[in-house]
């Protein structure tokens, strides 16, 4: 007999309609399977794309969705924050999340709210929060939430061509970071604190076909001493700035807006993969829909995390290095160089090497994620580790560990955990001082035609030039142009260390 008031599933309403659109039974069929009633198949049909929204985004256990109440925005905040946490392998307990409601109500001037023990059960029956995936969880993947997601992808992406499916992630930059101070900072806590004044947070952006959209950068300072006469607006990435140089969800959401804008010109719809951070804003854009990425599988589902963000600071501190060794005769020491990067070099090596990244290796890494479903066949892992990027590496200091170097900021915090405190940003308006900035200075000597004979000599007339460039008014083009020939020179003069036996050696002959 036909049960007419059978509550389904969200996992029975998914099949039930894949029953509807696949297998092409009639609602009779349907009702018999299901043991259901007529009216409730035609509407979860009707309802359909809802019904699949809910089951991409939750856990297929949920039976209908929850009720809306005086509190709900205090328990969406809870609930995000509670995301977050977990995607971070942070054991929360029920006092733990009470307290946490308690200060977001205190926050939002909400005086009656208690978060009293009956309103904790309530949360958790909502979330379907257990208390075994809370307390005493190991750090490793849940490989069976990593298979059940690739189920997922092949729903989520139907009807988006390559092109179309994106990928964003955040990645915190040492940018003034050398091999010499990689025990110095082996030790630190890579999440702010002593070392923030010397990072950069940068989003990452980019599609299946390996184009990249124009990187977001988030620096201290609205326009360090280095941007003087430079206008940031016409940088090929975009500035932005706050106390902790960390994303947050007003900077996300005026960069969705942007994006969407650009989407919207051109007439195409596009699907974004994003993290459940706090600092990413749950939007409802007209051309770009935003799709969220399981909690605490992230280095397994993030197509950035295969390789992307890796390969791209493998060809920064490779810049970094070619620039050591470039400069290595007229410094007295490796912190003075250090010093000598400024934000600005950071910016252009760092649009350089994302533009050094060949669209095959950005490729295999949405195939790596599991985002294989729409390409021929799966490939190979990614090895994009640069040989010549090790070399320069042994030839600072034969013990230095090119992968330690690479991933010295691997873990560097790039947005607050603390889902209300949200750091305004700060347009480019003022001219702020750059933290342990120092200009590059230049001897007033000029050199004629004919005494340019050594790479070193071409280097040093560069870097006048750089310093008549950054004099001029909003001249863009012409220091990128300089800064592009500088790179490629310093490149010039590395090579040719790396080939000679001993420094000495190189000194002598260049």
């Amino acid at each position: 007999m036909t049960s007419k008031n059978k509550c389904l599933t969200l996992n029975e309403k998914i099949k039930l309609i894949e029953s509807s659109e696949k297998d092409k039974l009639t609602v009779k069929q349907i009702c018999e399977l299901f043991k259901c009633g007529k009216s409730q198949v035609y509407n979860i049909l009707k309802q359909k794309n809802e019904i699949k929204e809910q089951w991409m985004n939750g856990n297929g256990r949920m039976k209908r969705k929850p009720k809306s109440n005086a509190n709900e925005e205090i328990n969406n905040l809870t609930w995000e924050w509670f995301v977050s946490a977990r995607a971070k392998n942070i054991p929360i307990s029920g006092p733990i999340i009470q307290t946490k409601a308690r200060q977001i109500a205190e926050q939002m001037s909400v005086t009656e709210f208690k978060a009293s023990n009956g309103w904790l059960e309530s949360f958790k029956n909502r979330h379907n929060i257990v208390w075994h995936q809370i307390c005493g969880e190991s750090n490793s993947v849940d490989v069976k939430n990593v298979d059940e997601w690739k189920v997922k992808v092949k729903l989520i992406i139907e009807g988006y061509e390559p092109k179309n499916i994106y990928n964003g992630d955040e990645t915190g930059l040492f940018f003034r970071a050398l091999p010499s101070k990689t025990l110095s900072v082996k030790s630190e806590e890579c999440k702010g604190g002593k070392l923030s004044k010397e990072r950069l947070t940068v989003f990452l952006c980019a599609n299946m076909e390996g184009e990249f959209e124009k990187p977001l950068v988030i620096g201290k300072a609205q326009k360090p001493r280095c941007f003087k006469n430079v206008d940031p607006t016409k940088f090929p990435i975009i500035w932005r700035a706050n106390n902790k140089a960390w994303m947050t969800g007003s900077i996300m959401e005026d960069w969705l807006h942007t994006f969407n804008n650009k989407l919207k010109k051109q007439n195409r719809r596009v699907i974004l993969f994003l993290d459940n951070a706090t600092c990413h804003p749950h939007l409802n854009l007209s051309n770009v829909h935003l799709a969220w990425l399981p909690a605490n599988t992230t280095s397994l589902t993030q197509p950035m995390d295969q390789g992307i963000i890796y390969s791209i600071k493998v060809n920064y501190r490779k810049m970094v290095l070619q620039s050591l060794l470039a400069s290595m005769d007229s410094i007295k020491s490796v912190n003075e160089l250090s010093n000598k990067i400024n934000v600005l070099d950071a910016i252009y090596w760092l649009n350089k090497s994302v533009n050094l990244i060949k669209p095959d290796t950005v490729k295999k890494c949405f195939i790596k994620a599991g985002f294989n479903l729409v390409l021929d066949q799966p490939t190979d892992a990614i090895n994009d580790n640069d040989n010549d990027f090790k070399l320069l590496c042994s030839t600072i200091n034969e013990k230095v560990d090119s992968d330690e170097y690479v991933n010295i900021d691997k873990h560097l915090c790039t947005n607050d955990t603390d889902i209300i405190a949200d750091t305004t940003v700060k347009p480019c308006t003022s001219i702020d001082v750059e933290q342990s900035s120092s200009e590059d200075e230049t001897d007033n000597v000029p050199l004629h035609g004919n005494d340019i004979k050594t790479y070193k000599n071409a280097l040093h007339e560069i870097k006048r030039l750089e310093m008549f460039a950054l004099d001029q008014n909003n001249e863009n083009e012409l220091l990128e142009s300089i800064l592009n020939l500088k790179n490629l020179v310093e490149k010039k003069i590395a090579s040719q260390i790396t080939k000679q036996k001993t420094l000495d050696e190189f000194w002598s002959k260049i």
